[in-house]
């Protein structure tokens, strides 16, 4: 009976994060007061181990929300307003999460 609890449980976790939602709560100002990195990533494809990415990213200082993609392969990454994050410790998190990090992006940077 445990082990079918926890099996649902893991697959409910699984079809939320294939679905592209965070489980994060969403932060109370909106996305336009916060900055995004974008992070394409290769090997994103389980949607339990892209939990793991999500979460992995989640413990970065300065993060406010991640939302995985993974049809497009990429990570959206919200940050917290005024909070600044290096591309190194971006990589660190995908290549400890068992992923391939690839090209940052910084959309709306001028």
């Amino acid at each position: 009976m445990v082990r079918h609890v926890v099996f649902t449980l893991i697959f409910m976790v699984a079809i939320i994060g294939g679905q592209g939602h965070s489980l994060r709560a969403q932060p109370a100002t909106s996305l336009d007061s916060s900055k995004q990195i974008i992070v394409r990533v290769d090997g994103a494809s389980c949607p339990f181990c892209a939990f793991g990415l999500e979460k992995r990213l989640g413990k970065i200082k300065g993060v406010n929300d991640v939302k995985l993609e993974m049809k497009e392969g990429k990570v959206i990454v919200t940050l917290d307003k005024g909070a600044s994050v290096s591309e190194e410790a971006l990589r660190e998190a995908v290549d400890q999460a068992g992923f391939t990090p690839r090209e940052i992006m910084y959309p709306g940077a001028r």
